[in-house]
C-alpha cells in the first residue's frame, strides 16, 4: 500500500484550517497536516523537502490564505515560490489559495504563472463545497498547471470586461 500524497494547510482562521481539513480527511485519500501559524508551516515544508531543498517536496498540494498583517510579497505563497526558485530541479508545489479578500491585485500576484502559479483562488464561504473536488484534481489528476492557465485567463477576462 503506496502512502497517501501529503496536504499541508496553513492559514490564520483555525476553524477554516480545521474544517477543510476534516472535508479532506473524510476522502479518505489524504493526510492533511494542520498548521496554524507561519512558523510551523515552514517547519512542514522542511520536513517534506528532498535532497537538502534541491529538489521538488513531497508535499502534494499547500493550501492557504493571504495573511492581512504582512505585505504581500511577505506571504507564505512567496516564501514558498523563493525557495523553489533557488534550484533549477525544482517544480512548484501546488497552491490553493482560500481567502475573503478578492482584491484583484492579490488575485493578480497569486495567479499570475510566473509569479504566485496558485492553482485555485477560493472564497472562504466557497472553500468547503469545492475544495476536495479541487484537490483531487490537482492531485491525481495532475492538473495544476491547467488549472492555474484557466484562472489566469479567468482573472484578465474580467479585468478586461469591467
Amino acid at each position: 500500500m503506496s502512502p497517501k500524497p501529503v496536504v499541508l494547510l496553513f492559514d490564520l482562521d483555525n476553524t477554516l484550517v480545521d474544517e477543510c481539513a476534516h472535508i479532506i480527511g473524510q476522502t479518505g485519500l489524504y493526510t492533511a497536516i494542520n498548521t496554524y501559524n507561519e512558523i510551523n508551516a515552514i517547519e512542514a515544508m522542511q520536513q517534506y523537502n528532498r535532497g537538502f531543498g534541491l529538489l521538488t517536496n513531497k508535499l502534494s498540494c499547500v493550501i492557504t490564505g493571504w495573511n492581512r498583517y504582512k505585505k504581500p510579497r511577505d506571504q507564505f505563497l512567496f516564501m514558498i515560490r523563493g525557495e523553489e526558485r533557488r534550484s533549477p530541479m525544482r517544480s512548484p508545489t501546488p497552491v490553493i489559495i482560500l481567502t475573503e479578500d478578492h482584491q484583484i491585485d492579490l488575485r493578480q500576484l497569486a495567479l499570475d504563472p510566473m509569479d504566485g502559479n496558485v492553482v485555485a483562488y477560493l472564497h472562504s464561504d466557497d472553500a468547503k463545497e469545492c475544495i476536495a473536488d479541487t484537490l483531487h484534481k490537482v492531485v491525481f489528476g495532475n492538473r495544476a498547471k491547467e488549472m492555474n492557465s484557466i484562472a489566469y485567463a479567468q482573472l484578465q477576462q474580467e479585468r478586461h470586461t469591467d
